[in-house]
């Protein structure tokens, strides 16, 4: 059984970017549940950083709600980044390692929330709270899957752009 206090120092080795924590998620399969773990606490604290109260989390039908969109976000996007690198740039390496990778990533998305409050654009909100996930998650690559940090940063914009995309078209089936 893999402790909380393993997986936090994981997590602060991943945001400071040491390579240790990439090793650890490359050879480690329960880090996986541990990223799915970090993916759903982190979506509830920026829902309720947004102005979501806490009585309407309480709701099942709400967190629920939350909490899938979270993991198919993280699903999607981590897809995403495996697409670009396996079949842009020829790279090795499962799809386990990039959930991963992103899943510990995840809890960097807090500084949107943050950014939100001094930043009146959503957007550029977005764009500045999320920059230190692409850093985080390209780095990772370049530990992992061997690939240059030019192309594990290109990959990890891709596959944002292509979560973006994704995201509008299926927003467009559920209003259509």
């Amino acid at each position: 059984m893999i402790s909380v206090g393993v997986v936090f120092s994981r997590l602060l080795q991943a945001i400071k970017l040491e390579r240790d924590a990439f090793v650890w998620m490359d050879f480690n399969d329960r880090a996986t549940g541990d990223a799915a773990i970090l993916v759903a606490i982190t979506q509830v604290l920026i829902t309720l950083g947004l102005g979501t109260s806490l009585l309407s989390l309480l709701n099942p039908t709400t967190l629920v709600q939350i909490l899938l969109s979270a993991l198919f976000a993280w699903v999607v996007y981590s897809g995403a980044v495996y697409v670009v690198s396996r079949y842009i740039f020829d790279v090795s390496g499962t799809y386990a390692i990039y959930l991963r990778i992103t899943g510990f990533a995840f809890p960097t998305l807090l500084l949107v929330v943050f950014v939100a409050l001094l930043v009146p654009s959503g957007l550029l909100a977005f764009v500045l709270g999320g920059a230190w996930f692409v850093v985080i998650v390209a780095n990772g690559l370049t530990y992992t899957v061997d690939i240059s940090m030019q192309k594990a940063a290109t990959a990890a914009v891709g596959g944002l752009i292509l979560m973006v995309i994704a995201q509008a078209i299926l927003g467009s089936i559920r209003t259509f």
